[in-house]
């Protein structure tokens, strides 16, 4: 497989070519200075409740605010090292809804190609855009868009790592599964001890470690597993999306944050981002309706 050690996506035009933006980060694996990041999750244009009686091609209220949440991001100052948006990027899935899928990813990428030239884009792979159920066809159209659906990259002396949650949720695709498998336990083997941070779309588990399995979670027996092969390595955060809500629990020392959606939010509160403040010791995060977001970040 092609070697995904180091890849941060940021688009600088419309077109669907992309070019490596991990040059733009403080891109050492030695800490140097606090900096910050932004985290957002679900723009998935195509999807909302708010209009069921909408034309299928129409996902203009969705485009609104992911132009918003770009606009908003831009104003930031000093700007933010990436951005990263915790899956479901679009809502029609490329195995179900091809055509539909190829319209709403062209618009995506024509909102998210307006971030400013220094900020990295860095897309996380959500259900909805390789499929309930992912096939090789899905997962390899995905990565002719977006690049690998999953990946590792240095900022400031952290290490992030980008995984692709689908592989554990439903999981067809056995070769491919493995593959993600193998490489991250390299990592983690690799890296133990180092301070790293994760970012997939579906949750490990929502408020319980032992909650039962439902379609916002992972199954009970693999969560397990994992979050305890995540702690024992030095993980010490983990962002999700999925939910379109805001949640926020523990398992022992190491957080879980689930960002609410850009396109459409499912609770209480209105679309945002998270400021993620990044210190030599700790790290910080706060949620931000777009109307509340603020224009300067103290770091």
């Amino acid at each position: 497989m092609t070697d995904n050690s180091q890849q941060v996506l940021a688009w600088k035009t419309h077109t669907i070519s992309y070019n490596i933006g991990y040059d733009k980060l403080k891109d050492s694996k030695n800490w140097s200075s606090n900096f910050y990041f932004v985290v957002g999750a679900d723009p998935q244009l195509g999807y909302n409740t708010s209009f069921q009686d909408r034309e299928p091609t129409d996902w203009q209220e969705e485009m609104n605010r992911s132009i918003t949440a770009v606009e908003k991001i831009n104003a930031l100052t000093p700007r933010p090292q990436f951005v990263v948006i915790c899956g479901d990027l679009v809502n029609a899935m490329p195995n179900k809804e091809e055509k539909l899928n190829e319209l709403q990813v062209k618009d995506f990428k024509k909102v998210y190609s307006k971030l400013h030239p220094s900020i990295s884009l860095v897309c996380v792979c959500g259900n909805h855009d390789v499929g309930d159920v992912p096939d090789k066809q899905s997962i390899t159209k995905y990565r002719s868009e977006f690049g690998h659906d999953y990946f590792s990259f240095w900022c400031g002396g952290v290490l992030f790592l980008v995984l692709n949650s689908q592989y554990y949720k439903m999981n067809k695709v056995e070769e491919m599964a493995k593959e993600q498998e193998q490489w991250l336990k390299e990592q983690l083997t690799k890296h133990k001890g180092q301070r790293i941070i994760l970012f997939q779309h579906i949750p490990w588990f929502l408020k319980d470690i032992n909650e039962e399995d439902q379609y916002f979670n992972i199954n009970k027996q693999l969560r397990k597993e994992m979050i305890e092969k995540f702690f024992e390595a030095g993980v010490t955060h983990i962002f999700y999306g999925h939910c379109h809500r805001n949640y926020r629990v523990f398992y022992k020392d190491l957080e879980m944050i689930t960002t609410n959606a850009i396109g459409n939010p499912l609770g209480n509160e209105p679309p945002g981002l998270r400021i993620v403040k990044v210190y030599q010791n700790n790290m910080t995060h706060t949620y931000f309706p777009f109307e509340k977001l603020p224009s300067f970040v103290n770091v």
